[in-house]
């Protein structure tokens, strides 16, 4: 990632050694493809070291631009259809003997054609897609199932969203049922008014609902978005009062299966800002919802 503040870590160096502290999320990763073989401490994604919680100029600005101007929300507006557009492109031409790195290519291209930077882009395929929440492309072949997750840059503005595509894999569907689930809950639970706490017990109730009660440790689920990936992440407890004119991200995800648009919270309900008319979809709730895309 290029667009956020601080690592995925901290390195801890003393006289006697080195040690490794970062999110549950990121360890076991670190330690089997980036070569951390120092002693690792953990942390869960929710309750991190103060030394990794926001800096001084996030709380002096972060409030300020959560609630986005009327030209704010044009822009996310344009750069949300851009991005849908140039992940889905990518995600539609590829094939299962690309690697990651190929693929990651095409979303870059695809994005960078429409003026977008990619500040975050990760990608999976079969062999990596159960294992790391968080996927740096890599030379793996992307097999029968592939996952392509962007939060692209434009005039400032950061937009998340992720597509998933499968070639006859068959262990997929229930998985991503289970996270439309979960996503269906936090859905419901985002109007104004509404807490990020709220909205994070609802995300909780809803992985135990869909019998995964403890999913929710395993990886953050998203918050408010708008120039950064995440302006706050949502954090349980988390007394941030949602607003009409917000943004948010959420991002539930379970071994293989992920789903995520970003959505503007409006007094009429949210409106979905990475829709892509030229995706399958699957009507939850009356809300049209990502499918995966199979062949």
């Amino acid at each position: 990632t290029v667009a956020a503040g601080e690592g995925i870590g901290c390195l801890e160096v003393t006289t006697s050694g080195v040690r490794l502290h970062t999110s549950r999320i990121e360890a076991a990763r670190l330690r089997e493809e980036e070569g951390a073989d120092f002693e690792v401490i953990t942390y869960p994604w929710y309750s991190p070291p103060a030394v990794q919680r926001p800096n001084d100029l996030e709380l002096d600005l972060t409030a300020l631009r959560v609630v986005l101007s009327p030209d704010e929300r044009e822009r996310f507006r344009a750069l949300g259809r851009d991005a849908a557009r140039a992940l889905g492109a990518a995600m539609r031409m590829s094939q299962p003997s690309w690697t990651e790195r190929r693929l990651a290519g095409e979303i870059a291209r695809e994005a960078f054609a429409r003026g977008i930077q990619p500040v975050v882009l990760l990608v999976a395929g079969e062999d990596r897609i159960h294992a790391y929440r968080h996927p740096l492309p890599k030379d793996n072949r992307l097999g029968r199932l592939a996952m392509g997750i962007v939060c692209g840059r434009r005039d400032g503005l950061v937009i998340d969203l992720t597509r998933m595509r499968a070639w006859g894999d068959t262990n997929v569907g229930a998985q991503y049922e289970a996270v439309l689930a979960v996503e269906r809950a936090a859905l419901s639970a985002t109007a104004p008014k509404a807490t990020v706490g709220d909205v994070l017990a609802a995300i909780a109730a809803g992985y135990r609902d869909a019998g995964h009660p403890n999913a929710f440790a395993e990886h953050h689920q998203g918050g408010i978005a708008g120039y950064r990936p995440r302006e706050i992440l949502g954090r349980p407890g988390d007394e941030t009062v949602l607003a009409a004119g917000m943004a948010v991200a959420w991002n539930p995800s379970l071994p293989g299966a992920k789903v995520e648009d970003t959505f503007l919270i409006t007094a009429d309900g949210l409106e979905n800002l990475t829709y892509d008319p030229d995706w399958p979809m699957v009507e939850i709730d009356g809300r049209p919802r990502p499918a995966i895309l199979e062949d």
